[in-house]
């Protein structure tokens, strides 16, 4: 099928990793980990829909730690999404979460977090995950 971005709709996705030590502690996830993962998880989701998918990987204010946000364009498979989500972090339940004038979406797994939230404004928020100058484009 075509890639026509205009008629798609379109998630905004916040992902934090984390995997098991040789200790059995959690840890965070390298940046080079979490960018292949984030690859992985575009292939996973264009097997079910024609996806486009946007992303930058960003280090937490103050720590050590990565984060990965997203811009996925997809054909109104929103539920196949979050089903795949939940799978990518080992999560289940996922509950609304408000946080003042926004609400989120958000699971929680044995292998990360995730959030999504509506785009009001997609210009706005790629230029927010792109403002460090690392938004990558997967097709």
């Amino acid at each position: 099928s075509i890639l026509n971005i205009r008629s798609m709709q379109t998630i905004g996705i916040v992902i934090r990793k984390w995997e098991k030590d040789t200790n059995g502690k959690y840890k965070n996830v390298s940046k080079k980990n979490l960018n292949q993962q984030i690859h992985t998880l575009h292939k996973k989701l264009k097997k079910e829909d024609v996806i486009y998918t946007e992303f930058s990987i960003e280090k937490d204010k103050h720590s050590n730690k990565y984060h990965s946000h997203l811009i996925i364009h997809h054909n109104n498979k929103e539920e196949s999404i979050q089903r795949n989500l939940s799978k990518f972090i080992g999560g289940e339940e996922w509950k609304d979460r408000n946080d003042g004038l926004e609400v989120y979406r958000e699971c929680n797994g044995k292998y990360g977090l995730v959030h999504t939230q509506p785009i009001q404004n997609i210009d706005l928020y790629r230029n927010y995950i792109n403002k460090y100058g690392e938004l990558k484009t997967l097709i």
